[in-house]
């Protein structure tokens, strides 16, 4: 079983809802077109996603910049997040540091400096 596979069978509907609902969620939208969302909580960042149409055009990195910026403003001084492992080059590539060993789902645990 993949790691995304393994973590969809953990999902359900109210716990989705519950997650969203504590989350400040941004959308990219493109021509009317939902390409990508991230939210973030506090000082984690807790989704990231680019529709895979649309995958390598700049918008996770976009999403991520504003995502940063908005915390930032805050004056939260580091962001924290667990990476998937097909995400984790992703954010690697964009100043995160590995910061303790992987979840028992697969994911890296990262973190950047904001200040």
């Amino acid at each position: 079983m993949t790691e995304a596979h393994a973590w969809a069978a953990t999902l359900t509907v109210p716990g989705m809802e519950r997650k969203i609902g504590d989350l400040e969620i941004w959308v990219a939208e493109l021509n009317d077109r939902v390409v990508g969302w991230g939210g973030i909580r506090g000082d984690r960042l807790e989704a990231l996603y680019t529709d895979p149409d649309f995958a390598g055009r700049g918008i996770g990195t976009e999403l991520l910049g504003l995502l940063e910026a908005s915390m930032r403003r805050r004056g939260i001084p580091a962001v924290f997040a667990d990476a998937s492992a097909n995400a984790e080059q992703f954010y690697l590539r964009r100043g995160y540091e590995p910061i303790g060993v992987r979840t028992p789902e697969g994911a890296q645990p990262i973190s950047k400096r904001l200040s």
